[in-house]
């Protein structure tokens, strides 16, 4: 009975700062089969490789597994490394599945790749984190926002949120004059580890 089964599916990416320069990334995804008689796992996949800022430009990119179905599926892993020297950014979907999607790769490996779009908006949030913390600012009188636009203004009208009419956009609107790139942090916050100004770039296409 199909009612006996559960499917799961985890996905993670991470991004790290290595120094002013450069990002490192991991990026992990497994799928496991849940079963009364115990768990069946079927992907288990990692991407890992660096990214330069604040290009966004792949630089390093390394694909490993350690569970796939079939044993063909090995050959899924050296193709990955057809990325390196792509730039996230406009055009950049198109190009990966130009590289390696369908029998030119793994689908899931596919996943992944196109996921590390995201690089550009974890790294607006560690941009934002870095110049004033949620936990100092709070996030419900637009300060925190008023910053975010600083770094990136196309936050604005990004989604539902933050579309211009919603009551935090106008919030941080009335901040954001006093939160351009030369103006003071606000109390009690510690930017000595905060040198690291992380990228911008245009979500992929």
């Amino acid at each position: 009975m199909l009612t006996r089964y559960l499917a799961e599916r985890d996905q993670k990416l991470r991004i790290e700062p290595v120094d002013e320069q450069l990002v490192r990334f991991v990026s992990t995804l497994t799928d496991t089969f849940r079963t009364a008689e115990g768990d069946d796992l079927i992907h288990s996949l990692k991407l890992e490789g660096t990214l330069s800022l604040p290009d966004l430009v792949i630089r390093s990119i390394h694909a490993s597994s350690q569970a796939q179905p079939f044993e063909s599926c090995a050959a899924s892993v050296e193709p990955v490394q057809r990325l390196t020297g792509l730039k996230i950014g406009p055009g950049f979907r198109n190009q990966v599945v130009e590289l390696i999607g369908g029998t030119k790769g793994c689908s899931h490996f596919l996943t992944m790749a196109l996921d590390l779009a995201a690089s550009h908006t974890l790294a607006t949030y560690l941009q934002m984190e870095s110049r004033a913390p949620r936990r100092t600012l709070g996030v419900n009188d637009g300060r925190w926002i008023a910053v975010g636009l600083d770094i990136e203004p196309r936050l604005e009208n990004a989604c539902i949120g933050l579309r211009s009419d919603a009551p935090m956009m106008q919030l941080a609107r009335g901040h954001h004059p006093a939160q351009g790139a030369g103006s003071a942090s606000p109390p009690g916050v510690d930017l000595r580890e905060s040198s690291t100004q992380l990228p911008l770039s245009a979500d992929p296409s």
